[in-house]
């Protein structure tokens, strides 16, 4: 499978700051991070629980029930992320982490409405949908050096080859994993 990757198929660091900035509340703010952060899919994150969170050792549970092919996962979560989820959360202990009002979780409709509405107080014209956070993540990730491999394992990827991919946008990966191996320095 070969899928050409554009940089128009990725938000920018800068774009993703102004979305953080436009966020209206610790509600929004964590929704941008639990997507364009950890890099999860849209139903993983409406159908995550407070329960599945582990603060101490700075992870998220994907039971296989809310992950795609049934497998569970462990996702890492970065400081940025904990300290997003801690200002939103607050002490809640149970539940879903984003209930809807109705009582249940929101749903992905939902969620792209509230990305809609970021963007357009962040003055971003295109629109923003919750798997170009996750795409965005993934550059990003390589970007800054995390290994093919551990990203796999992030975004849930039976195939690394399907990781892989976004190696094409991020032409700079390999040199600077050659340039870190110290060879003919």
């Amino acid at each position: 499978m070969y899928i050409h990757m554009e940089t128009e198929n990725f938000v920018k660091v800068d774009e993703f700051e102004a979305l953080l900035i436009a966020a209206r509340d610790n509600r929004e703010r964590c929704l941008l991070y639990m997507m364009g952060g950890i890099g999860l899919r849209v139903g993983e994150l409406v159908s995550s629980r407070v329960e599945h969170i582990h603060f101490d050792q700075q992870y998220l549970r994907i039971p296989k029930t809310n992950a795609k092919g049934n497998k569970s996962r462990t996702v890492a979560l970065l400081p940025k992320i904990v300290e997003a989820l801690h200002a939103y959360l607050g002490d809640k202990q149970s539940g879903w982490i984003f209930p809807s009002i109705a009582g249940d979780h929101l749903s992905s409709r939902q969620v792209q409405y509230i990305l809609d509405a970021i963007a357009k107080r962040a003055g971003i014209e295109r629109r923003i949908h919750p798997h170009l956070l996750r795409h965005s993540f993934a550059v990003w990730s390589l970007e800054h050096g995390v290994s093919v491999y551990d990203l796999q394992k992030q975004l849930g990827h039976s195939s690394i080859l399907t990781t892989a991919v976004y190696l094409e946008a991020s032409p700079t990966h390999m040199r600077d994993s050659f340039l870190r191996s110290g060879m003919f320095a």
